[in-house]
């Protein structure tokens, strides 16, 4: 992994990056020390300062007792992601040193360039998966390196959203049943019929750079 390096004139490039919707107020110390840090946290990752400060965007950061952390946009051909980097901290004697969850959160980067256009990576997802529906970009680990997708998950048919809401339902009746019957004090029986079949969701990822689509599935209990 490339170690990302600060130039001379990093604080004052820090500084442009916070003039968005934080103009109104002056950043503490406390605040530009943690922009500073999450900024060499992103470029210990791979990138270059001149990469960072071309695509990287500052959105906000929050210094409270129990929140602190930093927001960017990272944005290339008009794909935009949001990246949070939570920032916690370990103790070396009396020395407090900060840690950053952008690390692993984007494992080692590459300076992207190029990428097939939306309407071509749509394309792809719906050969991939079919009808899909939220599609939103996101931009992190696969087998450790960052790589930038495309993500959505097939469409539900609307038989399929019946059963499952009968499902529901069924669960909550048998609940209802259980509680009924542990109140009486005997002991509730219950029916493979009345077992709820959990059906799993068809995702696909289509990465922004190849066109190369990974399928897989979601379990999402009722």
């Amino acid at each position: 992994m490339m170690s990302g390096f600060l130039i001379a004139n990093a604080f004052l490039l820090s500084l442009t990056l916070v003039v968005f919707a934080q103009a109104d107020r002056k950043l503490t110390a406390s605040e530009q020390a943690l922009i500073e840090g999450s900024k060499q946290a992103i470029l210990d990752t791979g990138i270059s300062e001149t990469y960072f400060t071309t695509h990287f965007k500052l959105l906000n950061v929050i210094d409270k007792p129990a929140d602190r952390r930093v927001v960017w946009q990272f944005s290339v051909n008009k794909y935009e992601a949001v990246l949070n980097d939570a920032i916690g901290y370990y103790t070396e004697g009396a020395k407090r040193v900060d840690t950053h969850s952008i690390a692993k959160s984007l494992g080692q980067t590459s300076e992207i360039e190029r990428t097939i256009s939306r309407a071509r990576a749509l394309r792809l997802m719906k050969t991939c998966i079919g009808n899909f529906e939220n599609p939103a970009v996101e931009y992190g680990p696969v087998n450790g390196r960052a790589e930038l997708l495309l993500v959505a998950h097939a469409k539900t048919h609307a038989k399929n959203r019946v059963e499952s809401k009968t499902a529901r339902e069924r669960e909550r009746e048998e609940r209802e049943k259980r509680k009924a019957s542990t109140a009486a004090g005997t002991d509730a029986i219950e029916s493979e019929e009345d077992e709820v079949e959990i059906k799993p969701l068809l995702l696909g990822a289509i990465n922004l750079q190849t066109g190369k689509c990974t399928k897989g599935a979601a379990t999402i209990a009722p």
